[in-house]
């Protein structure tokens, strides 16, 4: 848990540049400064002066209440000294912040959370090098949403890269239910089986001690989720918000209210501009009946989406959460936030919602694409190490990349006594051909007929050879053929499925400090625009 952390590739994503699987037009876009982002952005993140000019603009200092609720709920929950401090900061406006927003889902979520939250701390760096403003990173733990299935199950990978796909039960959540609030006893049986599953990989005795703590202090799985992220990211002084303090809702509620004062004609905006993307990006990122209201209703622990009426007739004292057409607008209306790390979602989202950030007075973050990785175990190491595949091309093929090798590895002198076969058989039956015209011209036909027959039988003995080979190298590598569903699972990104707390089961937990370098080095590449999905080892 000490080795180096080792990037085997950096794929760009960009069409033309690298394969096409990889490529995400959105993303490319908006790292270039193409013609969406132009159009729909007014910040973009390798300008500099640009923004330092956004962080002059959108410092200032918490509400004091918020702040108060805040570092209650950072100290409860076990929030490291550089936390603390960083919120201090904060709530005292000496600095702004990068955010990345991720519902709570058990084992931190998909990998790509860890990557999200790593992209804030990378970003803060480089945004305070490059403008010379004091950054700190930011996660709003959405514990807001409702939408369990989207967050109910969650991928690991044991030793001998088997899958379990672990899923809470159902009565863990009731229907329109928060899933922050969800009971901690069915997380921490999730927690139990993958810390079963990690038992024999080098970094689980440290995630066993590291839940159990974590147990300790939280109430349920949006603290869980809350008091995990400030473990890993302990040292790199990570702030957490929880929008289901009470002093947060009372500060998003002036931006709701400002909502409901013009929703009508916010609503016909964003409809027009998903009109105007569509053609251009291929959907409509909300659509219309996302529109009609960009409220929910907090009653009893539920979210509840409430018409407009009902929404403006509801006082002061009535709970009103944003949907996610007006999310992003409270979190940057609240937080003085500079930067949010997104991923394409987010971004196609973003494009169509600058009318809707104009409307209710609030100055967006700039966005900027998430670090994207996929994570090689060593079994995909040795692999490429004794094949000479690209790590690309594995991630794409691990199955095909296997039998590449196979075929390579026959004997030279089976492998040259059949192709040596195959060219008599071929020149011994051209031959025949040639004197069996004179007998009958219908008889080369005939001829190139059992040519066809004999040449599908040599392709299979050749075949049958490199199949016996791969026999062998499956039995001394039993992990091989298990390699595409690792790296592809579900044919799905590995950061998709497979969960964040899975690199530390080989790495240690030091393994977020060392994505947090990762992070760095691509906020600054981004700032060049360069995207890259990286390729690291385990």
């Amino acid at each position: 848990m000490t080795r180096t952390l080792s990037v085997r590739a950096r794929v760009p994503m960009r069409a033309g540049s690298g394969p096409e699987r990889f490529v995400d037009p959105l993303l490319d876009d908006l790292a270039r400064r193409g013609p969406l982002s132009r159009e729909r952005f007014s910040t973009h993140w390798g300008d500099p002066a640009a923004l330092a000019a956004l962080a002059d603009r959108k410092r200032g200092p918490l509400a004091a209440p918020l702040l108060e609720e805040l570092t209650a709920y950072h100290r409860r929950l076990g929030a490291s000294p550089c936390s603390l401090a960083a919120l201090d900061r904060l709530g005292r406006g000496e600095v702004v912040c990068v955010v990345a927003g991720q519902q709570p889902a058990p084992l931190g979520g998909p990998l790509y959370s860890l990557h999200k939250i790593a992209a804030t701390v990378g970003m803060a760096a480089d945004f305070t090098a490059r403008t010379g403003a004091a950054c700190v990173p930011l996660f709003w733990m959405h514990g807001e949403d409702s939408d369990f299935a989207e967050i109910r199950t969650v991928t690991v990978g044991d030793a001998a890269l088997s899958l379990h796909d672990l899923e809470l039960p159902a009565l863990a959540h009731r229907d329109g239910g928060l899933v922050g609030s969800i009971a901690r006893d069915p997380v921490a049986g999730i927690e139990r089986r993958a810390i079963d599953a990690w038992s024999a990989l080098p970094g689980g005795p440290q995630l066993d001690a590291l839940l159990a703590r974590i147990g300790g202090v939280a109430r349920d799985l949006g603290e869980t989720i809350s008091a995990l992220m400030l473990e890993l990211f302990a040292e790199q002084g990570l702030v957490v918000v929880d929008p289901r303090l009470p002093a947060f809702r009372a500060a998003a509620r002036v931006v709701i209210d400002r909502y409901l004062a013009r929703a009508d004609s916010l609503s016909e905006a964003a409809r027009h501009a998903g009109a105007w993307l569509e053609p251009r990006i291929g959907r409509r990122p909300l659509a219309d009946a996302s529109l009609e209201s960009f409220v929910f209703a907090i009653e009893d622990g539920k979210r509840r989406k409430i018409p407009l009426d009902e929404a403006r007739s509801a006082g002061a004292s009535r709970t009103l959460a944003p949907s996610v057409a007006l999310r992003s607008a409270v979190q940057d209306g609240v937080l003085p936030t500079v930067a949010m790390a997104c991923g394409p979602g987010e971004v196609a989202y973003l494009l169509q919602l600058r009318e809707v950030f104009k409307g209710v007075g609030v100055e967006p973050a700039c966005p900027v694409p998430r670090l994207a990785v996929t994570w090689l175990p060593p079994a995909a190491v040795s692999l490429i190490e004794q094949s000479g595949e690209d790590a690309a091309t594995l991630i794409s093929g691990a199955d095909a990349a296997i039998s590449r090798l196979a075929a390579l590895a026959v004997p030279a002198a089976a492998r040259e006594a059949l192709a040596e076969a195959h060219r008599a058989a071929l020149e011994g039956l051209a031959r025949v051909s040639e004197t069996a015209r004179a007998v009958d011209s219908s008889l080369p036909q005939m001829v190139e007929s059992a040519r066809a027959k004999i040449d599908f039988q040599y392709q299979r003995l050749s075949e049958g050879l490199a199949g016996k080979v791969q026999k062998k190298l499956e039995r001394l590598h039993p992990e091989w053929p298990r390699l595409r569903y690792y790296l592809r699972p579900g044919d799905r990104w590995q950061e998709r499925r497979l969960a964040s707390l899975e690199p530390a089961a080989y790495r240690g937990l030091a393994v977020a400090a060392e994505t947090c370098e990762l992070a760095r080095d691509h906020a600054e590449r981004v700032a060049r625009g360069e995207l890259d999905h990286i390729v690291a080892d385990l």
